[in-house]
């Protein structure tokens, strides 16, 4: 499914705007123009500004992720009054130094309040919920179509290999990202064994610690296959990391909610409302729109309608893991 659940994920807004009405009739006035705009969304919620400790995952480097999403940070600091900090409580307005965090450091920073926003794969979110911290906020998607990002578990093999289908893999090696990534790891736990192909059974399972490093180890010859996300994968080409025309995709499975948006759960209602109006408002930068193609915002979620899929992956693999035997 992806790197860790993504294996996550973002929050916008613009400034509003309130046209004014021309007069129908010769006798009305216009409106000055000084009137013609309302105050813009950043100045909107005063009082205190209020701080909030930033999580990344380490789906890229600080300087990376800053330049992705760094804009999105700037607008959020304007129009929810917020300083969004990294851990040691330097300001993302003044320091390029996020915190990226590791699958087990980025859940548990997000569910003690060690930080109070962050991006999460959907691997995590799911895991996070299940255990009572708030559900993700918002996903990258596309405002005039309503259409929220996706992604899909693919098995890539190199275009020059002797497999073409999934059961010519039996016996060989397939990489898997991290133990809990959803597209790198849970989901072909879940939905591999009815191709005919049961991880540690048909074929050994290699982790590779993400699915980068998956797509690169296949090109490279190191793994005969690997089980990675699609649009991480595309990425990678549209950064010209890999060249597509080298990999082949034997396999895809249905699509699987992509990196959320989520706060800690004991953020005040009142700047999580503050939070979601600034981040459903915001317009994708020009940066971020060719990272994450067809998307310029960013959309609420319905947990239980987008995280169908995810969440049937994942009950599945807790079900598996209370079957196996104890070692």
């Amino acid at each position: 499914m992806t790197v860790y659940w993504r294996n996550l994920a973002v929050l916008a807004g613009t400034a509003l705007t309130l046209g004014s009405t021309v007069a129908q009739t010769e006798n009305v006035r216009p409106p000055a123009k000084a009137k013609a705009a309302a105050t813009p969304a950043a100045e909107k919620f005063s009082g205190p500004r209020e701080k909030m400790v930033v999580a990344m995952p380490k789906t890229y480097g600080k300087t990376e992720t800053m330049a992705l999403w760094g804009d999105y940070f700037s607008h959020l600091s304007r129009c929810a009054n917020v300083e969004l900090q990294n851990a040691q409580g330097d300001s993302l307005e003044r320091t390029s130094n996020v915190d990226i965090l590791g699958e087990k450091e980025l859940v548990e920073a997000l569910s003690t309040g060690k930080a109070q926003i962050g991006q999460v794969n959907p691997g995590l979110a799911a895991q996070m919920v299940t255990a009572g911290q708030a559900a993700p906020f918002g996903v990258p998607g596309n405002k005039a179509t309503g259409q929220r990002n996706s992604y899909k578990l693919i098995l890539i093999t190199r275009i020059d290999s002797p497999y073409k289908e999934p059961k010519d893999l039996i016996g060989k090696k397939i990489a898997h990202t991290t133990p809990t990534s959803n597209s790198g790891n849970l989901a072909p736990r879940a939905l591999f064994p009815a191709l005919g192909l049961t991880p540690d059974k048909d074929y050994e399972v290699v982790f590779s610690n993400g699915h980068e490093r998956s797509v690169t180890g296949v090109m490279h010859g190191f793994f005969p296959a690997a089980a990675v996300a699609s649009d991480l994968y595309q990425r990678m080409v549209v950064k010209g990391d890999v060249k597509g025309s080298s990999i082949r995709t034997i396999w895809e499975s249905p699509p699987f909610m992509t990196e959320t948006w989520t706060m800690n759960k004991d953020v005040s209602p009142e700047l999580q409302a503050r939070v979601k109006k600034c981040s459903f408002s915001y317009t994708f930068s020009p940066t971020l729109k060719k990272q994450l193609p067809g998307n310029d915002t960013f959309l609420p979620i319905n947990f239980d309608r987008d995280f169908a899929t995810v969440m049937e992956v994942y009950k599945k693999t807790l079900a598996a893991q209370a079957a196996a035997p104890k070692k």
